[in-house]
């Protein structure tokens, strides 16, 4: 079946960027990040491909997301980022996922779970981010309760940079300090978990003294920089190429109004093309004005507001014809529009970019660059 819109998910790239993110970090081990349906590139294919090309460990933001990918066979260790409450302690427990702590309420309701199986858990301390983690001015007994606890066994320990895509590193290295003054402490009671990690994307291109044992990979496993202020120290590939057709030609005189609002006219006479992608399928409304397509080899600005099932696109006296190919962003042989620019373009970033593709647009799962996958 063809699909007139989709977004095809290249499996090549993303291996290509698993395996050059675990160069760069070696000797360190690679926990890719599969939350969020992995950025929106569908979180099953996704993490088998990964586990596949030799990861032996995941992380997602959730407990559902983790129950997604047990159910779907993919038995590799699972670390949920979020919190989970008493009534998913259980499941998760059994499941072997990897829990983490945020306190010492935590691992009281771990305690309570019925039985005796244990769990394995992270420990989030919070180092500058203000968001979640183990808050030691206020419970300064944290890892002595940790340490007494006979359900618990401490697998890792992690925080996470706020500012760590910015070119001024300065505050990200007063928390990677916070993070290794903590760590000097704990070594003097105890030895530290197998598995300490702080490292994210952009840690990852421009901080190695932040590697430690393991790194959490996101963005740029699907091919991104998190932002334009990183450096490019790891060679990336999109894993996302999001295509659409040209569903409608309009010649149109000089003077003519183009979508709501009567935001955008012509200056001339000129084609416009009707392409069938549009705000509900994750091409923002706010890139009104703001964004250029790809057809043919040769670039054309979108004109008039961005609608819920279409946007418009002046194609000038250009040869483009109703089913031509259009690509939003992605790599193809006839041309390139990454990601990272269409989010600058609207003030975003890539993360919010790939995750908003929304379900009506069909993911096409392709091994290499044209050959579709059998999932």
């Amino acid at each position: 079946m063809h699909f007139r819109t989709s977004a095809r998910i290249h499996l090549d790239h993303l291996r290509f960027n698993f395996r050059e993110i675990v160069k760069k970090i070696a000797p360190a081990r690679l926990i890719p990040v599969v939350k969020a349906d992995a950025y929106g590139h569908g979180a099953i294919p996704v993490s088998r491909c990964l586990v596949d090309e030799g990861a032996d460990f995941l992380a997602v933001a959730q407990f559902q997301e983790a129950r997604e990918l047990r159910d779907s066979g993919i038995d590799v260790p699972v670390l949920i980022f979020g919190r989970l409450f008493p009534d998913e302690l259980p499941e998760a427990i059994r499941a072997g996922f990897r829990i983490t702590l945020f306190g010492v309420e935590d691992i009281r309701w771990i305690e309570r779970v019925p039985g005796s199986q244990t769990a394995r858990v992270h420990v989030n301390v919070e180092t500058g981010m203000g968001r979640v983690g183990v808050l030691l001015d206020q419970e300064p007994e944290f890892f002595d309760h940790l340490a007494r606890s006979r359900r618990c066994v401490w697998e890792g320990l992690y925080s996470h940079f706020a500012t760590s895509d910015e070119a001024d590193k300065s505050y990200a290295r007063e928390q990677l300090n916070r993070f290794n003054t903590l760590m000097n402490r704990l070594k003097t009671k105890s030895p530290l978990p197998p598995m300490v990690h702080m490292a994210n994307s952009g840690a990852i291109l421009d901080m190695p003294d932040s590697y430690f044992s393991a790194c959490r990979s996101g963005i740029m496993l699907y091919g991104h920089y998190p932002s334009t202020e990183t450096s490019r120290s790891v060679s990336l590939r999109q894993v996302m190429t999001l295509k659409t057709t040209v569903a409608h030609l309009r010649r149109l005189p000089a003077g003519h109004n183009v979508s709501y609002g009567r935001r955008w006219k012509t200056e001339r006479e000129t084609s416009i093309a009707v392409l069938p992608i549009g705000y509900a399928d994750g091409v923002r409304r706010h890139l009104t004005g703001r964004l250029q397509v790809l057809t043919g080899g040769r670039r054309y600005p979108v004109v008039g507001t961005i609608t819920m099932d279409q946007m418009m696109v002046d194609v000038g006296d250009h040869r483009v014809a109703v089913g031509d190919e259009v690509l939003i962003w992605g790599d193809t042989e006839d041309g390139c529009i990454q990601v990272l620019d269409v989010a600058e373009a609207m003030g975003s970033i890539p993360y919010e970019m790939t995750c908003g593709v929304s379900r009506r647009v069909q993911r096409v799962v392709v091994a290499g660059h044209h050959d579709p996958e059998a999932d």
